[in-house]
């Protein structure tokens, strides 16, 4: 989901980042672009590799060759 806001000021984005901050669990791992050049900043949250190799034995299971 992306929401754009066009002409905001500092509180308004600094509200937005902590409202989206305390939505997600404690344990969250992020990843976070800051691009000052173009400036933008961009918060990702980061799957845990767990979540990368269930989807990998998920894609190989689903690879069986037939009879």
């Amino acid at each position: 989901m992306s929401i754009e806001y066009t002409g905001v000021n500092k509180e308004t984005v600094a509200g937005e980042i902590k409202n989206y901050l305390d939505a997600c669990p404690e344990n969250t791992v992020f990843k976070m672009v800051i691009n000052s050049k173009r400036g933008y900043l961009r918060l990702k949250i980061k799957n845990a590799s767990k979540s990368r190799l269930k989807t990998l034995i998920g894609k190989l299971r689903r690879k069986k060759p037939g009879p």
